[in-house]
């Protein structure tokens, strides 16, 4: 377990981009964003480094810096209100071969899942999964990360289906560079799930 959690610190060192979060931390150096080269036309250009240059990994006490954050995490992405879809959002869905609730259907499909399985993984009543399956309900996106990680679905998979819904992974926030590890990394183990949303402080999942 240790060494799965010194891998996912790994990542997240990489992955974190909320440098505002970052930069107050004590300790934290910032590194020199502006740069010079001199080209073939014998010119110095100055240009800008790139954002992740402020990432974690780039800061010697990364470790000591990573910790101090963890001890400051707190999970404020609360979002159990399912948002109803409007009656012409809900007719155009219905001709519409790219909405989400078709999409979700074709997910339980690849994944060898049903819905009334996949709802034996999630925290929700049934009457808002059943209405979320049938194309009445917006799914929210905890939710959507819940089913990802407890029906086993890739990363890429779960991107299309956070997209048809208006979501995207957002590595300014610790949940979504948490999640991401652990699809790309292929953890489902629900006992490494739990251990993880656990270290970075992650409870607001339907899991």
């Amino acid at each position: 377990m240790y060494d799965f959690i010194a891998d996912l610190d790994e990542y997240f060192c990489k992955k974190y981009a909320n440098y505002d979060k970052l930069c107050v931390l004590s300790g934290y150096k910032m590194p020199t964003m502006q740069a010079t080269e001199e080209r073939e036309d014998g010119r110095t250009y100055a240009y800008t480094l790139p954002p992740e240059t402020m990432s974690l990994a780039n800061q010697e006490n990364k470790t000591e810096l990573l910790a101090a954050l963890k001890a400051q995490l707190v999970d404020k992405t609360f979002s159990f209100s399912f948002i109803p879809y409007g009656f012409f959002t809900w007719v155009k869905n219905k001709f519409s071969k790219y909405a989400f609730y078709k999409s979700l259907h074709l997910a339980f499909q690849k994944y060898s899942v049903t819905k009334e399985a996949a709802l034996e993984n999630l925290n929700i009543e049934k009457e808002v999964w059943d209405g979320i399956c049938n194309g009445k309900f917006q799914p929210t996106k905890n939710l959507l990360f819940s089913f990802a990680l407890t029906a086993q679905v890739s990363f890429e998979d779960t991107e299309k289906l956070l997209g048809l819904c208006g979501y995207e992974f957002d590595y300014t926030f610790e949940k979504d560079v948490v999640v991401a590890y652990l699809l790309t990394h292929n953890v489902f183990n629900r006992g490494m799930i739990d251990a993880a949303l656990s270290e970075y402080k992650i409870d607001n999942l339907f899991i």
